[in-house]
């Protein structure tokens, strides 16, 4: 693709001048959309960020990273405005972002047929993380401010977490939530103050560090479009908990290697009715394990066609708790399910499912349990499971 040397810079003479006024609401949707491409791959997993959008959209970008910038519609054209002045053309151009940490705004103008709307692209160079030692993990440190204490994967005594250690590596990179960037969507209706768990005794985010992970925001964005298909609204996909902080993360009493201190899990419930409380789904009268049942059947599938990666799926059912019926996605790479019953004193009680699409992984893991426990001398009990419901039918 051809691009000039005044298109190369124009980014950062742009961001500079903040010509676009702050944002943080959605765009509604118009004809014609611009196609962002980031020249740059996530260290984590190698991903290139390549979408289109009509919205208000985080892109974020590594100091001096690279972004593609082209008119989706060939019937549209793309003007960029600095100082009000537009800049119009129907060719790609290659901008470049400012080598300085922090936020910028960057103003679009889209033009396809009658329809002409101005656009937002807010702009981020992500924080990194610098690890040291510390007893049998690394602290990690974001612009001189302590995250925490990974620990080292090879000190778990779960075998999965030992024989999948890239999956237990302290997240690369990092930005900071700020009044200038919170309201910001990351996907269509999670802003970035979202991503972060808040402190159950204040209510307000517990850090403004929040690592990029543009796998769990994926997951959001698809996952509530397969609600949306089955007849849930995805704005009825309510997000709990996303980033917490090791600290934070033991805090509220969760394993030292879960998801949520590296930047890929979140929990979240299911409100139709907009009263914080989950939803019966199936309609059989009570809010219970089998209306998150039909949520499970449809992240299986979801991971089964790999749509996105595969990763932990847990479900708590609390009877008296504030939202009764939650549930948890995870990426790590591998399976891992979990089912929760909380009575009303806080007595628990384990319950599990019988997977549709991972039925020999399933099998082949109770082999593998019932093998171990046999080496070991210990009783082997396979877990009664419940079966899951079809995941094409419409729930509303």
């Amino acid at each position: 693709m051809k691009t000039t040397a005044m298109a190369k810079i124009f980014l950062a003479a742009v961001c500079a001048a903040a010509i676009a006024g702050a944002g943080g609401s959605a765009e509604p949707a118009f004809a014609g959309s611009v196609r962002v491409r980031c020249q740059w791959r996530d260290p984590l997993d190698g991903h290139p960020l390549d979408f289109q959008f009509s919205g208000s959209p985080l892109i974020i970008l590594p100091a001096g990273g690279q972004l593609e910038v082209s008119p989706a519609d060939s019937a549209g054209a793309l003007t960029l405005l600095r100082d009000g002045r537009p800049f119009r053309t129907d060719r790609t151009l290659l901008l470049a972002a400012p080598e300085k940490p922090g936020a910028y705004y960057l103003a679009l103008r889209i033009e396809a047929g009658d329809s002409r709307r101005d656009l937002d692209l807010c702009v981020f160079v992500p924080y990194r993380a610098s690890a040291g030692t510390a007893g049998k993990g690394r602290d990690v440190y974001v612009e001189g401010e302590k995250v925490g204490n990974y620990p080292l994967p090879m000190h778990s005594g779960n075998l999965k977490v030992r024989n999948n250690p890239e999956s237990y590596q302290p997240p690369v990179l990092w930005f900071r939530l700020s009044p200038r960037n919170i309201g910001f969507e990351v996907v269509p209706g999670v802003a970035a103050g979202d991503l972060v768990a808040a402190a159950e005794d204040t209510g307000r985010r517990h850090t403004d560090l929040v690592p990029v992970g543009y796998g769990m925001w994926t997951a959001i964005l698809r996952l509530r479009e397969a609600l949306e298909r089955r007849g849930i609204p995805g704005s009825a996909l309510k997000l709990i908990s996303g980033f917490r902080a090791p600290p934070h993360n033991r805090a509220v009493g969760s394993n030292a290697f879960g998801r949520h201190i590296y930047g890929d899990a979140f929990d979240f419930y299911i409100d139709l009715e907009g009263d914080a409380r989950a939803s019966d789904l199936n309609r059989d009268g009570k809010v219970d394990r089998r209306d998150a049942y039909e949520i499970v059947s449809t992240i299986e599938d979801l991971q089964a066609d790999g749509i996105i990666p595969r990763g932990g799926i847990g479900v708590y059912h609390t009877l008296g708790g504030d939202h009764g019926l939650t549930m948890h996605l995870d990426l790590r790479g591998h399976r891992a399910n979990w089912g929760y019953h909380y009575s009303a004193g806080g007595k628990r009680s384990e319950f599990a499912w019988d997977s549709r699409r991972f039925r020999d992984e399933q099998r082949r893991e109770e082999d593998e349990a019932r093998a171990r426990a046999a080496k070991e001398g210990k009783p082997y009990r396979r877990p009664r499971r419940e079966p899951l419901p079809p995941s094409d039918a419409r729930l509303r």
